[in-house]
């Protein structure tokens, strides 16, 4: 289960730091009393028993005092009289999007993310103000008995099971800011996996403050059962898939951060981060109308679409037909994010035609058609004899040659004004064409390269207006194409290049035609009597004058059918790319896919939040969190789990937003052979204290635990480590591992280190680590040297200083996190 309060970068307030115009049912008076308890118990009808529960959670924190080893300065100017404790947003929580309030949707829609993008989640939670305003879950994990649910509900649908769990992990005297929680808590989730049930796709939940001097006070219980496991998989495209650039398709794994690909709009996008992780499990191919346009991805990758079903036409469909669409439907349908293992034959998956243009007067009419006649029949050497650079076109000797051969000769006349030579072939029956000039051969690799099989064009000639593009095109398959007629007009050209037949697809695109490709695979055959071997043939087909038929154009894309589809198993590494701005969606062999998710902002706040894990025998937990509250928010959190026989919790935890951070994951290991882990980094820049740790409990034999934790300061920031191991007496041949790092960016920036080890058995292996440094000069040197400025140097070492936690992360969070920490270390040099 992972909680995602990403919020504003102080630099971003301008573009992200608004609010709605305030509207709710019910919003509780200021300042927090005994009446406002119970007009949130009231309000929330909940039994007599949790009514009880909070009044003495209220009476705890009205006697506790504020801790006494926190920032005392920072502590003091929190006014919990100046806080509303409770807020509805809505009278009820939406099942679908459409039905959350219009307001609540522009939010989520100003902060980035795309209705499309909240659809395709497996299980998903949104948070507006103290209340849950939308949760689905997945059918298929209904049905294995998965309950995820916001804790409201958790608790009027399942309240024996919450009753026996709820605060027994994290009483309500535990510590003030639980006493807090405890006493006023809404929102949150409420997660049940029963025995042996793995949950593979994600569970998120956002949260999100729009109101001023709110407060946030969720409340997340996770219960794993015996051999069960809550974890996150993140959508992903295997090795050689191919990504479009505008100018090639690429390996997926071969693009490299700051290269450039085409988004789904069609238009450029930087790659911002590149990941990879291991997979095991099923691979999609989904085949387009086009073979050669087939793609494969994990099965929870979005891919844009428009599923047939919600256009079809009333007429029936007939045997194995698909049935008939509405025309009408279909181009006025908005295209979605949908799971690529939920898509079927016969929906629509969206071809976005590319839109840069960039002219250039030097390429005239006359070099555009010379250059298309190149492409198709052109080729050129160096004379072996003469030594000079010969090029050659060759054509057939027919009547319906001879007009192209004129116009070449002409064309080599006005473009290097030299006279071309014409020479009958008679050991082929065709005629050449050839011209003595430097100039050309150089003009013709430059644009199309040489070589029938390994010819493309050039980043210029792909981004020329379609208007000049399209005598290129003509002169081409007046070499290499043909035309005939059926009901419609088809033409038809080949190509040895693979690269070059996706690019011609890119360049019809741009003329409104889109164009299948098919393979036509090479071996021995017989020409004119002669034996050859004939390379693979990549064969494109459109017609120019079908309006109709089974594609059909919508805006500056295409929607374009499933032919087919399937699934096979696969293990191996898989790969995914994040862009530098929306929409953060890419194209796998031309056609839309997402990365995956995106960040949810949320405004300043006080937020103490209470979470409780507990993993029974055998189970396995992780809990991912990436926190970037703007800085005036005090989040002050209370996060623990109970590890029994065997079973495994894992906290990653990433902080870089907040005033003030007092979060210290903890595992408390009862059960033998319990493992627990804490991966957690913290940023501190100009008047932030991230005060993080983590906690390890040994109270069983053989039990074992990690703490890896990594902080960086800059601008005057202070960042603190807090920790503790425990071991009880008859915790015995207990392993246990801590690791502490700390970067200082400048001379006034702070880090502090408290550990706490507590060790009362004998055969025990513990381990401490901590480390101090700043950024070395010969490491900038060394970077700066290799063309890198100082700034993109200084986010280079701070990106690898964090490389043990971000590869622990699933990947929209490791380029989340990747965003977060460029952001934050912009102005940091100079």
């Amino acid at each position: 289960m992972s909680d995602k309060p990403i919020s504003v970068n102080e630099n971003y307030d301008q573009q992200y730091g608004f609010h709605e115009q305030e509207k709710y049912v019910f919003k509780a008076k200021k300042g927090l009393s005994k009446k406002v308890v119970e007009e949130i118990s009231g309000m929330k009808e909940e039994p007599d028993w949790m009514r009880a529960f909070r009044l003495k959670a209220l009476e705890a924190f009205l006697k506790k005092p504020l801790p006494g080893w926190l920032d005392p300065e920072l502590l003091s100017q929190i006014n919990f009289e100046n806080i509303y404790y409770y807020l509805k947003p809505t009278e009820k929580q939406g099942k679908t999007w459409e039905e959350v309030p219009e307001e609540i949707k522009n939010t989520f829609d100003k902060l980035g993310i795309p209705e499309a993008e909240r659809k395709f989640l497996a299980g998903v939670s949104a948070q507006y103000e103290s209340e849950v305003v939308y949760h689905s879950i997945h059918a298929d994990l209904e049905k294995q008995g998965v309950v995820f649910l916001g804790m409201d509900d958790g608790l009027k649908k399942y309240p024996e099971l919450v009753k026996r769990y709820f605060g027994t992990v994290i009483p309500p005297l535990d510590n003030k800011f639980a006493s807090l929680n405890s006493a006023v808590w809404s929102g949150g989730s409420f997660i049940y996996v029963p025995k042996g049930v793995q949950v593979a796709i994600p569970l998120q939940a956002y949260f999100r403050i729009n109101a001023q001097n709110m407060g946030q006070f969720e409340r997340t219980l996770i219960i794993a059962d015996e051999g069960s496991s809550v974890h996150y998989i993140e959508g992903c495209l295997p090795a050689g898939e191919q990504v479009s650039t505008g100018l090639r398709w690429m390996n997926i794994e071969s693009i490299q951060t700051g290269e450039t690909v085409l988004n789904s709009d069609g238009e450029e996008a930087a790659v911002r981060a590149t990941r990879a992780r291991p997979y095991r499990g099923d691979l999609i191919t989904i085949e387009p109308l086009s073979g050669e346009n087939r793609f494969r991805l994990t099965p929870e990758h979005p891919v844009l679409a428009i599923r047939r079903e919600e256009v079809r036409a009333p007429r029936k469909s007939r045997g194995k037909w698909l049935g008939e669409v509405n025309t009408a439907k279909l181009l006025a349908a908005e295209p979605r994010f949908v799971e690529a293992g939920k898509l079927c034959r016969g929906d629509f998956v969206v071809f976005p035609i590319p839109q840069t243009t960039r002219d250039d007067s030097r390429y005239t009419i006359p070099v555009l058609r010379l250059l298309g006649f190149y492409l198709a029949e052109g080729s050129t050497f160096v004379h072996r004899t003469l030594r000079m650079p010969v090029v050659v076109f060759s054509f057939g000797s027919g009547d319906s040659d001879r007009p192209h051969v004129e116009e070449t000769k002409r064309l080599i006349q006005e473009v290097t004004g030299k006279r071309a030579i014409e020479v009958a072939n008679r050991k082929n029956h065709g005629t050449s064409v050839l011209v003595y000039s430097q100039p050309l051969r150089d003009l013709c690799l430059e644009n199309c390269g040489k070589g029938a099989a390994t010819k493309e064009l050039n980043k210029t000639l792909m981004e020329l207006p379609p208007e000049k593009q399209a005598h290129l095109l003509e002169t081409y398959h007046f070499g290499d194409g043909s035309r005939y007629q059926r009901a419609h007009t088809m033409v038809r050209a080949s190509t040895a290049s693979k690269a070059l037949a996706r690019q011609l697809q890119e360049l019809l695109a741009r003329q409104g035609h889109y164009a299948t490709i098919s393979l036509r695979p090479g071996g021995p055959d017989i020409i004119l009597g002669r034996r050859i071997t004939r390379k693979d043939q990549y064969i494109l087909y459109h017609s120019p004058d079908r309006r109709m038929g089974e594609v059909r154009r919508r805006g500056n894309a295409f929607l374009v059918p499933i032919k087919g589809i399937r699934r096979d198993p696969y293990e191996g590494p898989v790969f995914n790319i994040e862009l530098n701005r929306a929409p953060n969606a890419y194209l796998a062999s031309g056609f839309a896919v997402h990365n995956c998710t995106a960040p949810v902002y949320a405004s300043d706040s006080l937020h103490s939040a209470v979470v409780e894990l507990i993993a029974l025998p055998h189970a396995h937990i992780r809990y991912t969190t990436i926190q970037n509250w703007s800085k005036n928010v005090y989040n002050l959190v209370t996060k623990r789990a109970i590890a029994h026989e065997n079973s495994i919790v894992e906290w990653l935890d990433g902080n870089l937003g907040s005033k003030l951070t007092a979060k210290y994951p903890a595992v408390h290991l009862v059960g033998r052979k319990a493992r627990g882990e804490v991966v957690s980094v913290a940023f501190a820049g100009a008047g932030q204290h991230q005060d993080a740790g983590a906690k390890m409990v040994h109270s069983a034999p053989e039990t074992s635990s990690t703490i890896l934790s990594k902080s960086i300061c800059k601008d005057g920031g202070r960042a603190s480590y807090r920790g503790l191991v425990k071991v009880y007496p008859q915790a015995e041949n207990v392993k246990s591992s801590v690791r502490c790092d700390a970067l200082l960016m400048d001379e006034r920036s702070r880090s502090d280190t408290y550990p706490t080890m507590e060790i009362d058995a004998k055969k025990v292996s513990i381990g401490h680590e901590a480390t101090v440094s700043k950024v070395g000069e010969e490491q900038l040197f060394y970077l700066m040297s290799r063309g890198l400025k100082e700034s993109e140097a200084v986010t280079m070492i701070v990106n690898g200083f964090f490389e043990a936690f971000a590869k622990e992360l699933p990947l929209e969070y490791a380029v989340e996190l990747n965003r977060l920490v460029q952001l934050e270390m912009e102005g940091s040099v100079g």
